[in-house]
């Protein structure tokens, strides 16, 4: 029998009130389509428990070491890269996804609207160069997001179900 891959899930679920119900409601669907889901709400048995009575400092380092472990551990990352307080992803999920690139994992994201970014944006915009420029004249890029993640990793229009499944599909598990 085949071992199943691992999923890293990845996102700003981390900073929700509901955390833990949404860190198994995922790893619940990781179960469901033939794979095993890692969680850094949740854990596993791959990483050490957080201990806070050190101070926030330590905790912190703490939970990155363990992070870092869990991608080193997995298959596959798949990761919200919806905007997270502002225009961009959240940095801790852009960092997992540079971390996991530089391993050689495979990586898919999620986002609930994958038009271009000049598409997406709130302010003003103008083409008068051939380029998309915000209200600053700053350049977008084509991507629905910054490249450094749209140029390597799998981008699916939906959640993080979707994501899954198209993992599921792509390794015709």
């Amino acid at each position: 029998m085949n071992k199943k891959p691992i999923v890293y899930i990845a996102g700003f679920e981390c900073f929700m009130k509901n955390k833990e119900e949404l860190a198994k409601k995922s790893i619940d669907l990781c179960e469901k389509l033939g794979f095993v889901g890692i969680s850094p709400v949740i854990g596993s048995t791959f990483g050490k428990e957080i201990d806070f009575s050190k101070g926030k400092k330590e905790a912190a380092k703490q939970i990155f070491l363990n992070n870092i472990n869990y991608i080193d551990k997995c298959d596959i990352v798949i990761a919200n890269i919806n905007n997270f307080r502002g225009w961009e992803p959240d940095g801790g999920t852009s960092f997992e996804i540079g971390y996991a690139y530089s391993q050689g994992k495979r990586i898919y994201g999620f986002m609930n609207d994958i038009r271009p970014c000049y598409e997406k944006y709130i302010g003003s915009i103008n083409n008068t160069d051939g380029m998309w420029r915000d209200d600053n004249g700053a350049f977008f890029e084509n991507g629905c997001c910054n490249l450094m993640i749209s140029g390597h990793a799998i981008i699916v229009e939906g959640t993080f179900e979707d994501a899954l499944k198209k993992a599921k599909e792509d390794l015709d598990i």
